[in-house]
């Protein structure tokens, strides 16, 4: 009578094995608690990574069309920026609306250069104009600052971790590429 499932009277603890149980659990959930939101953060830095990701190769795959307008911005520099903003709205202060201070876009182009050999290819370095012209390569880089909200992460990083994300494509010929009417695209470039 009395006895609970293992034998033990229920209750019976003295104020010590009580305090020591109390004691327990308050370091097992402290550090429970740190290991689940360390967990969170970092699955929050790889969500902006990927997000990241997908802003440069967004911005890339609208700069190789070579339009100048688009639905927030006009000209050609501003929509490339504006795209890879607009495809950020799931980052802290992101999208083409959030004036994300921790966000930079930054644009490259390298010319689309035939030799009279007809040997073609994209020489180092980029060259101005950054958004290229027809069969230049260009590349879009993001760059995100990713800040923490566990107090110990922000200790390790206090001005976040940057992320980047960079995506290289062939513009698109609207012409041809190797001067050659006859032969859209020219040589395989498309």
């Amino acid at each position: 009578m009395g006895r609970g499932l293992f034998g033990n009277r229920r209750g019976t603890g003295t104020w010590r094995e009580r305090g020591q149980a109390l004691v327990e659990f308050g370091i097992v959930a402290v550090a429970f608690l740190f290991l689940s939101f360390g967990v969170f953060d970092l699955a929050r830095l790889f969500q902006s990574w990927v997000t990241v990701q997908h802003a440069s190769r967004e911005a890339a795959r609208y700069a190789i069309t070579g339009r100048a307008t688009c639905d927030g911005s006009s000209g050609r520099d501003n929509c490339i920026v504006w795209v890879a903003k607009d495809a950020t709205d799931s980052l802290s202060r992101g999208g083409a609306d959030g004036g994300a201070p921790d966000l930079e876009v930054e644009t490259k182009a390298w010319d689309y250069d035939c030799d009279s050999s007809g040997d073609c290819d994209w020489p180092d370095p980029a060259v101005d104009p950054a958004t290229g012209k027809e069969c230049d390569q260009i590349e879009v880089t993001v760059r995100y600052k990713h800040k923490f909200t566990l107090p110990v992460l922000s200790a390790m990083a206090p001005n976040g971790v940057e992320v980047v994300g960079r995506q290289r494509m062939t513009m698109e010929p609207y012409d041809s590429c190797d001067g050659d009417p006859d032969n859209p695209g020219g040589d395989g470039v498309s």
